[in-house]
C-alpha cells in the first residue's frame, strides 16, 4: 500500500502476486474484499492446456476476457476455447470477452490449444468471490450487495422469525 495519504489506500500491489501452480505463470488476484469496493479480479497468464470443469453459477455478473499475450498486440491469439454457458458451447479463437449474468451457469471452459500465451482476466461484481461447484455460498453472499438488498427488504415478520431462530441457534 501507498504512503498514508488521503488516496494512498487506493493503490495495492504486493498482496495481490500470487503464484497459482495450476496456472504456470504469475498471477494478480483479489477476491476477499482487498480493493475495498463491489468488485473483484483474478488475472492470470495460461501457457499450457487446461480446463475448468465444474459448471456453477452465482448473483452476481462476471466478466471473463481472454487476450492475446503480446503486450505489443493482443489481439495475436494463439489459443482455442470451448467456453459453455447456459448449456451452449461455443468456440473462441480471438481475444473475447465473454459477459456472464448473474444466476447463468457456465463452465466448463476448455483451453483446448495453446500455441503462446494469453491472458485470463476475470472481473466480477462482488466485493468475495469464491470458486463455484464448492459450498462456499454462504460466505461469500453474506458480503454481495445482492443479498444485503434481500435482507433489506424482508418483511418485518421474517426479520423477527429470523432474529427468533438467531437466538435459538446462540443458546444451544
Amino acid at each position: 500500500m501507498a504512503a498514508k495519504t488521503k488516496y494512498g489506500k487506493c493503490f495495492h500491489s504486493k498482496d495481490l502476486n500470487i503464484r497459482i501452480p495450476y496456472y504456470g505463470g504469475p498471477s494478480i488476484v483479489a477476491h476477499k474484499g482487498e480493493l475495498d469496493t463491489d468488485l473483484s479480479i483474478g488475472y492470470h497468464c495460461i501457457a499450457k492446456v487446461m480446463s475448468f470443469d465444474e459448471p456453477h453459477s452465482h448473483p452476481f455478473p462476471e466478466l471473463l476476457c481472454f487476450i492475446g499475450g503480446d503486450a505489443e498486440n493482443i489481439n495475436d491469439f494463439g489459443a482455442e476455447i470451448e467456453f459453455t454457458i447456459g448449456g451452449e458451447t461455443h468456440k473462441i479463437t480471438k481475444p473475447t470477452v465473454v459477459s456472464i449474468p448473474g444466476d447463468v451457469e457456465h463452465c466448463p471452459i476448455k483451453i483446448t490449444k495453446v500455441a503462446k500465451p494469453i491472458v485470463f482476466l476475470e472481473v466480477s461484481a462482488t466485493r468475495i468471490w469464491k470458486p463455484g461447484g464448492r459450498n462456499v455460498k454462504k460466505k461469500a453472499d453474506a458480503i454481495n450487495k445482492v443479498d444485503l438488498i434481500k435482507k433489506m427488504t424482508k418483511t418485518p415478520a421474517k426479520k423477527a422469525a429470523a432474529k427468533k431462530a438467531s437466538a435459538r441457534k446462540g443458546s444451544k
